[in-house]
């Protein structure tokens, strides 16, 4: 087994779905599979920018649903792949989606896999073109299949909303939208996400995130309240 497969879980793990995108300046495939153990995952280095999602399926079906995104960026100024082969886990669980606070592998990546997901439809310039294969059998790893699609660029703030207004839940994106729209100068957009990743039990906020929603709110008129987070945000910095 690959030595960047060694924090996938394998506890009541009946088998592994995997999916490898390879994404290509004039089209390019999707391949999907499913494995008995972690040994027996392609061994095809993909390339820079590309994906391979490996999803366990559980013996428990309440099992929260997890994640594992393997990519090898690119180094935008060498053009050469950055090592090594980055493995991020994302996990989902009563509509909350737990992202590490600084992913491993670039945000595009992360919001074509999310957009995979849960189901988000991209505008027509950026839609993304679901593969049509037929689903392997669990009990028997079967031979690849591949298909055709065209290549995309994802908007990754637009991903990261259409993902939340399904009503999901995650920091890390209430944090990037509400960021977004703040440095835009979108301030109702702005306070309309940094209220949602306020509402978040048991999440720490860095003080800068006093400063920004209050003064997202003071400048859409609600000025009482974005005082208090100012001021809030001046006594944690003391």
């Amino acid at each position: 087994m690959r030595k960047v497969y060694t924090n996938i879980e394998s506890k009541n793990v009946l088998y592994y779905k995997v999916e490898e995108i390879v994404n290509m300046a004039f089209g390019g495939s999707t391949t999907r599979y499913t494995v008995s153990d972690l040994s027996l995952i392609s061994k095809v280095d993909l390339g820079p920018d590309n994906i391979r999602i490996i999803s366990p399926v559980y013996k428990e079906e309440n099992y929260r649903k997890k994640y594992y995104i393997e990519t090898k960026n690119s180094d935008a100024a060498t053009g050469k792949d950055r090592e090594p082969t980055k493995l991020l886990e994302i996990a989902i669980e009563s509509g909350k989606i737990e992202i590490p606070e600084n992913p491993s592998i670039e945000q595009s990546s992360l919001a074509f896999v999310l957009s995979k997901i849960v189901k988000v439809e991209i505008p027509p310039a950026e839609k993304i073109l679901p593969p049509t294969v037929q689903n392997t059998a669990p009990s028997v790893p079967a031979e690849p299949q591949k298909e055709k699609r065209d290549f995309i660029l994802v908007n990754v703030v637009y991903v990261y909303e259409r993902v939340l207004e399904k009503g999901y839940q995650s920091a890390f994106m209430f944090r990037e939208v509400a960021n977004y729209y703040y440095f835009k100068g979108q301030m109702e957009k702005a306070a309309k996400w940094y209220e949602a990743l306020f509402a978040m039990p048991n999440e720490k906020l860095e003080p800068i995130y006093y400063f920004r929603f209050g003064d997202a709110l003071k400048k859409t008129g609600k000025t009482q309240k974005g005082n208090e987070l100012v001021e809030k945000f001046n006594q944690l910095v003391e």
